[in-house]
């Protein structure tokens, strides 16, 4: 019986604890914005209903306007305003808390920098509107003292609050350095110190069509493309500029063509200084200084927009090898064939077949050894047409069949200690690393020199 008396009192301990901790919570207001307790809002908004703001800001006067397009910039300059930092001002004003009422009826509004504040805020939201100024931070330094316009009383808010208003018409307004439909982009000029090369989409893939066709490298040139269409300014130099020499644009120092469809797109760059790069979008009067990542871009080499690799195929899905190699004996031809087992278990072998003379199955190892080492070569620069490469005469020469239909074929030439190799259907040349070349080469010996015969019980060779 006292074990029983005991559990009931804790019982009854415990259900009185939890209705005095629902009371007590059930009492409590909802937490405000900042975690901390609800605080009354200064304004009763919607948090999209903002339409209109006018922000000054230590003298500066931004306007912006929203319409069915978007929000738009009308002071200083009518232009686009910056889509996310137009929203952000609406919803700070939707947001704003009255932390505490600190004078219900100041004689002086300039002991706390209210009577020529350093922000001011005007806005409508549809039939609504209002004002507000915002002038110093308390002692604490955690509020700024506040007025709504049509109110005598001066209040406090967040001093986190700043952040969201100490904007400039620069900050406000769109920043994109270039402005083009980034899906449809389907053509790439680039233009530097009298050399061009021109890019194309072709499907789902890029070519490079000047100087001289080849393969263009993917990911390098959407990369390029994603960055020109999302780089702001990090400054507006010249928001009007007649005379383009001050910053090196009357003669740029490089050009890029964006075609989208029917529509081009051109970015002038000029001189540099100082981790310092000026450009202009040439449908535009602005100048603007661009961020180290796009001057990166700009100094790159154009061979990084052409792909490196030589060989398209993959070991996993080849089926056809066909090798010429030069040796001092003459030229050598083998074929190389992927062959399916006799049994339905059986996995698949490489046949190998010197042209004119035996085949042999080759050690599947070694196959993949080779087909390893093919795909590993790659283009360490790209020579022009006065280069001596050897290709005259080609080293090795591989033709590959592959993905159900596909073929490539690669020509390998030497001079000296330097390697070179060539495409089929490219125009562009590349040097590659002469130990990748010998490591090809002698790959291809394993694979093609016939397996020692096997011997019999007593040792004797069969």
């Amino acid at each position: 019986m006292r074990g029983l008396t005991s559990t009931l009192i804790l019982i009854a301990v415990l259900a009185g604890l939890g209705g005095y901790i629902y009371f007590v919570d059930s009492g409590r207001p909802a937490p405000g914005i900042d975690g901390g307790p609800a605080k009354d809002k200064v304004y009763s908004l919607a948090v999209d209903a903002v339409d209109e703001v006018k922000l000054t800001y230590n003298g500066e006067t931004s306007l912006l306007r929203k319409s069915e397009t978007g929000w738009k910039m009308f002071e200083p300059v009518e232009t686009d305003a910056d889509p996310a930092e137009a929203t952000s001002l609406g919803q700070a004003l939707a947001n704003l808390e009255l932390v505490r009422v600190v004078e219900e009826n100041p004689a002086d509004l300039a002991k706390y920098n209210l009577a020529t504040p350093p922000i001011a805020i005007e806005f409508k939201a549809g039939s609504v509107s209002g004002s507000l100024k915002l002038g110093d931070k308390n002692a604490t330094q955690g509020e700024m003292y506040a007025i709504k316009g049509g109110d005598n009383k001066v209040f406090l808010v967040s001093s986190f609050q700043e952040t969201n208003f100490n904007r400039t018409p620069f900050d406000l307004r769109d920043k994109k350095i270039l402005k083009f439909d980034r899906e449809k982009a389907d053509a790439l000029t680039l233009v530097r110190a009298g050399a061009t090369m021109a890019l194309a989409r072709v499907g789902s893939e890029w070519q490079v069509s000047s100087p001289g066709t080849s393969r263009g490298d993917y990911s390098a040139i959407e990369g390029l493309l994603t960055r020109l269409s999302t780089s702001n300014m990090t400054r507006l130099v010249e928001a009007d500029a007649k005379d383009l020499s001050p910053w090196g644009l009357d003669k740029p120092v490089m050009s890029i063509t964006i075609g989208a469809g029917s529509a081009k797109t051109v970015l002038e760059v000029g001189k540099g200084a100082d981790s310092v790069t000026y450009a202009r979008d040439r449908s535009r009067p602005l100048v603007f200084t661009v961020d180290t990542t796009l001057q990166d871009d700009f100094a790159k080499s154009f061979d990084d927009y052409r792909k490196k690799e030589l060989f398209e195929l993959r070991s996993f899905y080849v089926t056809r090898i066909r090798a010429v190699l030069d040796t001092p004996g003459g030229a050598k031809t083998y074929e190389l064939e992927k062959v399916k087992g006799e049994q339905p278990t059986d996995g698949e072998s490489w046949k190998v077949t010197r042209v004119g003379g035996a085949t042999h199955t080759a050690d599947a190892a070694a196959i993949d050894d080779l087909l390893n080492k093919l795909v590993a070569i790659k283009a360490e620069s790209f020579v022009d047409t006065k280069t001596r490469t050897g290709l005259d005469r080609p080293a090795l020469v591989v033709s590959a069949s592959f993905d159900e239909g596909k073929f490539e074929r690669v020509r390998f030439g030497q001079v000296g200690e330097a390697a070179f190799g060539s495409r089929d259907g490219e125009a562009a040349v590349a040097k590659i690393d002469p130990a990748s070349m010998a490591a090809a080469m002698q790959a291809f010996d394993q694979v093609v020199t016939p397996p020692a015969p096997a011997a019999d019980k007593s040792g004797v060779k069969q």
